[in-house]
């Protein structure tokens, strides 16, 4: 039974995800994979990245080795940023499908298939791939109630290398679970901990500069002003608009439309967390940790391209909210 919904998950997202990319690409005629940062940090293989070193030495590497030029927009990498996402998607099903009636089953699937965002970085291998892999990470051990352990630490050491944002969700992830295994006396989880909680702070060092120059983004303008802003920014808004900040022009049919789908998408997304937020208070407070992802974002500029890692997360706590499963114990 459980295999037919991930049948309608990898037949419709296909088809949803390459439409889109079709729609985008070639009827409008957009470019689907513009990436500034790549060509400016990432792919300038003369200089020394001043973030997300391993991203960076993924293509340079490849570059040279291959003696070509290999970018993101390679087709192997276009091939694989759709598996990885598919396989999130699949991932994140299996998690959540427990806590969901059949309706809620059928409509997270239909979130997954149709949600804007998700099928335009559907095929992007941009840093937020890994972000997510991150993300997806965290909560498949928080849900399956796991200790961290030597791979956890190696993948989410390897993660935050390529997506340096992952940085203080891991720091504050593992702070937690200090403070709840230091009662338990769980030696060998403490130590793991506090062995990444290290790598951790090894990794920002490098970064601490980009790190000090992002946070002061939008300084001179009011902090509570600010802060509210980009967290609308933050769960609707696109790229573009939040760079910009002109989020109320609307001058043709397409701004029209876009801003339509980006209040729906920040209705849906508002609802969503507060689902995960019942969740978690129902059982395990600390699976909030991940929304630390979007914590220096906020307090600097804000767009949903830096949501991408939770969106998944955020459709399940709609379909939560709505046709959770009614059970007395989950």
């Amino acid at each position: 039974m459980n295999d037919k919904y991930i049948l309608y998950l990898l037949v419709f997202k296909t088809l949803f995800a390459c439409a889109t990319l079709y729609y985008f690409a070639i009827y409008l005629g957009f470019d689907m994979f513009t990436y500034p940062d790549f060509y400016t940090s990432y792919g300038n293989c003369s200089e020394r990245p001043y973030t997300n070193i391993l991203y960076s030495k993924l293509f340079c590497d490849l570059s040279s080795i291959t003696g070509k030029v290999i970018t993101h927009r390679s087709s192997v990498f276009i091939f694989l940023a759709a598996l990885i996402n598919m396989l999130i998607l699949v991932g994140y099903f299996k998690i959540f499908k427990k806590y969901l009636n059949k309706q809620g089953k059928y409509l997270l699937i239909f979130l997954f298939v149709i949600h804007p965002y998700i099928n335009i970085y559907f095929f992007r291998f941009y840093t937020e791939i890994f972000a997510s892999l991150g993300i997806f990470l965290i909560l498949f051990y928080k849900i399956r109630n796991l200790n961290i352990n030597f791979f956890f630490v190696l993948a989410a050491i390897i993660l935050m290398n390529f997506r340096n944002a992952l940085i203080p969700v891991f720091v504050f992830y593992c702070l937690y679970e200090i403070y709840s295994q230091f009662n338990k006396k769980n030696l060998k989880a403490l130590l793991y901990s506090a062995v990444l909680i290290a790598a951790c702070l090894l990794t920002y060092v490098p970064v601490m500069e980009f790190s000090s120059k992002f946070i002061s983004i939008n300084s001179n303008v009011n902090f509570l002003e600010k802060i509210t802003y980009n967290i609308i920014l933050a769960f609707g808004f696109r790229e573009s608009i939040g760079v910009s900040r002109d989020i109320f022009v609307l001058d043709e049919w397409f701004d029209i439309l876009s801003f339509v789908t980006s209040m729906v998408l920040l209705t849906i997304h508002l609802i969503g967390l507060y689902g995960v937020g019942k969740l978690s208070l129902k059982k395990d407070v600390s699976i909030l940790v991940i929304f630390i992802y979007l914590v220096v974002p906020i307090l600097a500029v804000s767009h949903m391209r830096y949501l991408v890692p939770l969106i998944p997360v955020l459709l399940f706590g709609f379909s939560y909210v709505f046709f959770k499963r009614q059970t007395k114990q989950i």
